[in-house]
């Protein structure tokens, strides 16, 4: 059954799955929780587990109606995400989605509209939507997906049943991964810390081979060698080249997913396709970009509990523990408290800027800024005495 592809949510699961069953089915759903735990698979379930007409409730995965759910052409499921260029949710896409709201659905099934990083609405955009969410038409459902429910409006979020998400804890995370990707102990532990325990990113990046690639990104960071500015600029390429080619691969792969789909779907349906393609694009290069920060704010967050620590135990990057060791000695607590500040800083401010070229400038500063840190910083500091393990 479908409910069976979500895993670690037993709350949520059983909640959405008793109001299907007990016929309480509310017209406002509020999917909170941290990203990559399931929340915009367990929309799309839902929605499947309603309109199946086999399995009613559960949905039994192969009908013609699980089937589209699944692949996202299902005409009465509408997904409903931040303008590539923008980043924001903007009115004319909620004028839209209301006027697609009060048409007739396809058939008897219910229509489900998907708002994928709610938050991103700006105020007049959520009090427009308002309207839709206080008198929403018979058999019609809005869940709102977020990750920062607070930049919801309380109108918003009184008018919506809450579902909880939760991380995973490492205990459940390791068996999880060590059989999905087959790594090691060590490098779960890797993976559950920069995922923030999130299944879905964390096997991701496994996916994406990020502890390998963590070694190009980090660089010449991890032999503490750079020593000239050149070999500083050389690295920010590295990096920024590393972004782009991730984003030009996506947009690859989703146009040849629409090409199969062309001959299948009418006009409107392909250029929401598109439009979907293209938000997924612009989001998987910010996400991207949030991952070197959080990379390079391990490394040095590592350097940190190195040197206060004396050992290994409490650090992320627990198979690098041996190069941690070696350039921790060469910077002090207060440099490296400064370092992790300014790459903070540098990560909430992107995330603020809705301009890619703006973003990149950010990014471009905050790299040349630890870069002359990094050469600067050189002579050997003594490692205070700790708990070592």
């Amino acid at each position: 059954m479908l409910w069976d592809k979500i895993q670690g949510q037993a709350g949520a699961v059983n909640y959405l799955r008793q109001s299907i069953r007990k016929d309480k089915v509310v017209s406002g759903y509020l999917f909170q929780g941290p990203s990559g735990v399931g929340k915009t698979l367990a929309a799309s379930i839902f929605s499947g587990a309603l309109n199946c007409r086999v399995a009613p409730g559960e949905g039994c995965g192969s009908c013609p109606d699980c089937r589209k759910v699944e692949n996202g052409t299902h005409p009465d499921i509408h997904f409903l995400a931040p303008s590539s260029k923008s980043r924001l949710i903007v009115i004319d896409q909620i004028k839209e989605m209301q006027r697609m709201v009060y048409l007739r659905g396809y058939s008897d099934n219910w229509k489900v509209f998907i708002i994928q990083d709610a938050d991103r609405m700006n105020r007049s955009t959520q009090n427009a939507f308002l309207k839709t969410l206080e008198e929403p038409p018979e058999k019609t459902i809005l869940i709102l997906i977020t990750n920062q429910p607070g930049h919801l409006l309380p109108t918003i979020r009184s008018r919506c049943q809450k579902v909880i998400f939760s991380s995973w804890s490492y205990e459940m995370m390791k068996p999880f991964l060590m059989e999905k990707s087959g790594i090691s102990e060590a490098e779960s532990h890797v993976l559950h810390s920069i995922s923030g325990g999130c299944p879905g990113r964390a096997l991701q990046l496994s996916e994406d081979e990020i502890l390998n690639t963590r070694k190009t990104i980090l660089g010449l960071l991890l032999d503490n060698s750079l020593s000239s500015a050149g070999e500083l600029a050389a690295q920010i390429k590295v990096w920024l080249d590393y972004i782009s080619s991730r984003s030009k691969t996506l947009s690859g792969d989703l146009e040849r997913e629409r090409v199969q789909w062309r001959e299948a779907l009418a006009p409107s349906q392909r250029k929401k396709m598109e439009a979907r393609d293209e938000s997924r694009v612009a989001a998987s290069e910010r996400a991207e970009l949030d991952m070197i920060f959080e990379l390079i704010f391990s490394w040095i967050r590592d350097l940190f509990v190195y040197q206060e620590t004396g050992g290994d135990t409490y650090i992320i990057n627990r198979d690098l523990a041996d190069k941690i060791a070696v350039a921790s000695r060469s910077r002090s607590q207060a440099q490296l408290r400064r370092m992790m500040e300014w790459v903070e800083k540098s990560r909430q401010l992107a995330d603020k800027t809705p301009a890619r070229a703006t973003r990149q400038l950010i990014f471009e500063n905050m790299l040349l800024q630890l870069g002359y840190w990094n050469l600067i910083f050189s002579a050997p500091i003594k490692i205070r005495e700790g708990r070592k393990k």
